[in-house]
């Protein structure tokens, strides 16, 4: 098998696999007064994630101080594709109503406060830059990490997003709301993302490269 027939299997490969396990794919930081608050978390493992087995913790990162242990759950599960809603009492309707499991979290972060996701003690997204305070909020693009309902960009393409730390939120989010019922709105769904390639393609590719295998071989010796 030829070498560029290997790095197409190669990239087929790897785009199967989605980078990241748990991922931030919304977060709301209230216009006024104390809520709501919250994330939505959006498995894109590809698996079912049994939190009992593996652990979640979700840290804070408050006015540029190193991310500390916040949320924590060691039970249930996740379905892969499925979404959770982690925030303040009046997030629960909205989450429950669009299907998605709730767990009440007290937050009190603020546009300028990081949060990092942990599945068994190992990072998988990072919300804001850890360790830095930009002042009020991270802002780029139109977009705000205060005062705003953030969501993950549709559709979600899972091979090219970088869940790591950000200055800029307009490279992943987009602004779905900044006041009143608006600060809730679709929380509890999970996010539409490109298809990966199947295995059908993945045949294919092997198919084609096994053909020009064949067409290039040199004429039987008679």
């Amino acid at each position: 098998m030829n070498r560029t027939l290997l790095a197409a299997l190669a990239c087929v490969a790897a785009a199967s696999s989605a980078n990241g396990n748990l991922v931030i794919s919304q977060y709301v930081e209230t216009n006024s007064g104390t809520s709501p608050k919250g994330i939505e978390l959006w498995n894109i493992s590809g698996a079912t994630i049994d939190f009992a087995v593996t652990g979640l913790s979700v840290l804070q990162g408050t006015n540029g101080g190193a991310p500390a242990a916040g949320f924590t759950l060691n039970t249930g599960t996740l379905a892969a594709g499925s979404v959770i809603v982690i925030g303040t009492p009046d997030m629960e309707a909205t989450a429950v109503g669009n299907g998605a499991t709730y767990y009440e979290r007290g937050y009190t972060f603020n546009g300028d406060d990081s949060l990092v996701v942990q599945l068994g003690g190992m990072t998988t997204d990072t919300f804001g830059m850890p360790g830095s305070d930009p002042g009020s909020a991270w802002s780029g693009g139109g977009v705000s990490t205060a005062n705003s309902n953030l969501a993950l960009i549709e559709p979600v393409d899972l091979d090219s997003v970088s869940f790591t730390s950000f200055t800029d939120p307009s490279i992943r989010f987009e602004t779905i709301g900044t006041t009143g019922a608006g600060l809730l709105t679709g929380f509890g769904i999970a996010p539409a993302a490109i298809p990966e390639p199947t295995a059908a393609l993945f045949g294919s590719l092997v198919a084609g490269g096994l053909g020009l295998m064949v067409a290039r071989r040199p004429a039987d010796r008679g």
